[in-house]
């Protein structure tokens, strides 16, 4: 067994591959010095650095290059500061660096790109933006993509209709990217009506003020009916900020360039501004009720915080008719452009949405790292920055705001964004999966399984071992949103040192777990604590029916790779804040994606104890093509007579299959009569090089 003896798991086909070896560490690992025990003595220093990023162009608005520390001068909250260093990064494409003039010996050195590849948010606005603008906004996208960016960009597509959706989690991959994006095109939950909505309650309101005569009372009445409105827009468009904000916190630990680039019709301060358009309101109280202000505010100390640069791309376009018309969208526009320029962005409100887009890239291909070294530990304020060149005719953007926030602060934001967008969080390359065990009323029990490659985290000495400290947080919620499960744990992990194993070797985390039998969506973030990264996943399971319930445990291993299987204690007495020394013992890796060539094998249990005499069981393997299956490979089941407790290992017949998605059935009976018993879905992708990076990015 894998976990503490008095654990019962339905990991069925791991023990059996495992037996009949029992819990607790594999031969020849000592255990983990506990956990009170002195750790050795480290001495650290460090130096917080505060990074300013500035684009110096010349009058045709070329980047200038070859500029020195004492070209600059620095101001922050209006004091003249030292610059401590001066980087210069380069992004265009490497036939654009091959091709650039070399710098003069007198000039200091370019610098090439960070190891950090630079990373965009495509963001489109499809709650309240008007679905003609958004549907442009695509298109240019998919041509930004197809002919702009550089092959080392990362990009993903974010959209918020009625929630918060990844489209396409980071990726270099461009025909995955524009796929993503015509995929979405024909989604219903992009289309809205916000547009027509608000274009309806403007003429509703201008129709109760006379342009002449007796005003008060119908200014009164107008004033009411806007201020009502405005307090429903309000709703919906501090839906978009509050996106918006997440999105950053999850920006926020990457160690390169990071953008969100919006595309909609914008953000208004106070929608109360779209429709009082030539009149004062007297409904002074309701009309701070609909103020964005705050939440405006917010999301701009949230991207000095995190270091984002925000570019705005006013779907719109070019407004044209009534003076009015032209002043709602200015106002639509206005907050989020302040927030591109104190972030060093980029604003567009052209009808040509591909030049916004191309502008928003261009900005970050060339540009000073402005390196200023803080006084005093963080205090999480705002501090204003102010850039200036001394060299004429140039023109420079900057950020104009840098915030220092706590470690424990910015941890908690970027684990809290992690359970929001999982998808922006690939770093660990975590792998979720459930071993659905038996149901009982409106309860299921099954085995959450997380999944992460060693060579992903941090493994630091210690007492003559290698040792990762990590936590570990499961949430699972309903259809409605409501939570069903929690659990956080922190995990100490100590090996011997072994020249022998295997680089990759994983490790499976494993938690027994109670849910309701509706269908549930289950969340898994962990934190690496000796190098900060956080990485998540997030895993759908669909209703659980009871006369699905034959076969219990499910599940693929790859026997191409050991793991460590460490159990994560759900029970409310474990503590969830203190460091644990977790037991470990080894065996096949579980995961749901496989490398083409691995062994793999899957293990299930039957409810019953087959009778003689039986329909025979039947293993069959469907590659599925856009949800069509497109083959079969099939094997008899041999239930052998050892087995009384009807636990079964099948080796898996993958050799030769090409990388694709599969699912793995359990039949019983032969031919038309046979009855699917249990399935699995599972991926096949490409054999990588060795020591390759197994993200996909």
């Amino acid at each position: 067994m894998i976990s503490r003896p008095s654990t019962r798991i339905l990991l069925a086909g791991l023990l059996a591959i495992l037996a009949p070896g029992g819990a607790g560490r594999p031969g020849g690992a000592r255990a983990a010095p506990p956990a009170d025990q002195p750790r050795p003595l480290i001495e650290r220093a460090s130096v917080e650095l505060v990074l300013i990023e500035a684009y110096v162009e010349d009058r045709s608005g070329q980047p200038i290059r070859g500029l020195a520390a004492e070209d600059f001068v620095l101001m922050i909250d209006g004091r003249v500061q030292p610059i401590s260093s001066l980087e210069f990064r380069d992004n265009r494409p490497a036939e654009a660096l091959e091709a650039a003039p070399r710098p003069q010996p007198e000039q200091p050195p370019q610098t090439l790109p960070s190891q950090a590849p630079r990373r965009f948010v495509l963001f489109f606005d499809d709650a309240t933006s008007a679905p003609a603008g958004i549907l442009g906004a695509r298109r240019a996208a998919e041509q930004l993509i197809a002919t702009r960016l550089a092959v080392s960009d990362q990009v993903s597509l974010v959209s918020y209709d009625r929630s918060l959706r990844i489209l396409q989690d980071f990726t270099t991959d461009h025909d995955a990217l524009i796929g993503a994006i015509r995929a979405s095109v024909d989604d219903p939950r992009r289309r809205n009506d916000f547009a027509a909505e608000v274009a309806a309650r403007q003429e509703e309101i201008r129709a109760l003020v006379p342009p002449g005569g007796e005003r008060d009372n119908a200014i009164g009445q107008a004033g009411l009916l806007a201020t009502s409105y405005a307090l429903e827009d309000a709703v919906r468009l501090r839906r978009v900020l509050s996106a918006l904000r997440t999105i950053v916190d999850a920006l926020g630990p990457w160690p390169g360039y990071k953008a969100i680039v919006f595309m909609g019709d914008g953000i208004p301060e106070n929608p109360i501004q779209i429709y009082a358009d030539g009149f004062v309101l007297p409904q002074v109280n309701a009309q701070k009720a609909g103020d964005l202000r705050l939440e405006i505010k917010d999301l701009a100390h949230a991207a000095a915080a995190s270091g984002v640069t925000f570019h705005a791309v006013q779907t719109s376009g070019l407004v044209a008719g009534s003076a009015a018309a032209v002043r709602t969208a200015a106002r639509r526009s206005n907050s989020l452009e302040s927030i591109a320029l104190s972030t060093g962005g980029t604003t567009s409100s052209s009808n040509d949405l591909l030049k916004g887009l191309a502008r928003a890239e261009e900005s970050s291909r060339t540009y000073y790292l402005v390196g200023y070294t803080p006084e005093g530990p963080p205090d999480g304020r705002d501090h204003s920055v102010q850039l200036r060149v001394r060299r004429g005719g140039a023109r420079v953007r900057w950020r104009r705001v840098f915030t220092r926030l706590a470690p424990s602060e910015a941890r908690t934001r970027s684990i809290e964004a992690a359970h929001v967008l999982p998808g922006l969080y690939p770093e660990l390359g975590i792998e979720i999966a459930a071993i659905q065990g038996p149901g009982a009323g409106a309860e299921r029990v099954s085995d959450l399984v997380l999944h992460l490659p060693r060579d992903r985290v941090l493994f630091l000495p210690e007492e003559g071992h290698s040792t990762a400290r990590l936590e570990i947080g499961l949430v699972a919620l309903d259809d409605s949103g409501k939570e069903t499960f929690r659990v956080a744990r922190q995990a100490r992990i100590s090996v011997p040192p072994d020249p022998r194993a295997p680089a990759g070797r994983g490790l499976n985390f494993f938690c027994r777990v109670r849910l309701p039998a509706a269908s549930q969506m289950v969340t898994a973030v962990v934190s690496d604590l000796s190098s900060g990264t956080i990485g998540a996943a997030r895993l759908e399971l669909p209703a659980f029916r009871q006369d699905e319930g034959d076969v219990l445990g499910l599940s693929i291993y790859s026997l191409s790779e050991k793991s460590l299987w460490i159990e994560v204690d759900p029970s409310p007495s474990a503590s969830g804040t203190e460091p644990v020394v977790s037991e470990y013992t080894e065996g096949p890796a579980l995961r749901s994606s496989f490398e083409v060539g691995e062994s793999l094998a899957c293990g299930f249990k039957m409810r019953a104890r087959r009778a003689t005499g039986a329909r025979p069981l039947r293993l069959a393997i469907r590659h599925e093509d856009a949800g069509e299956t497109t083959g079969e490979r099939s094997v008899p089941v041999a239930v052998p007579p050892d087995r009384p407790d009807g636990a079964l290992t099948v080796p898996m017949p993958v050799d030769g299959l090409p990388p694709g998605r599969y699912r793995l059935v359990i039949l019983e009976g032969e031919g038309a009569a046979s009855v699917e018993r249990a399935s699995l879905d599972f991926t096949l992708r490409p054999a990588k090089a060795q020591g390759g990076d197994r993200s996909g990015l």
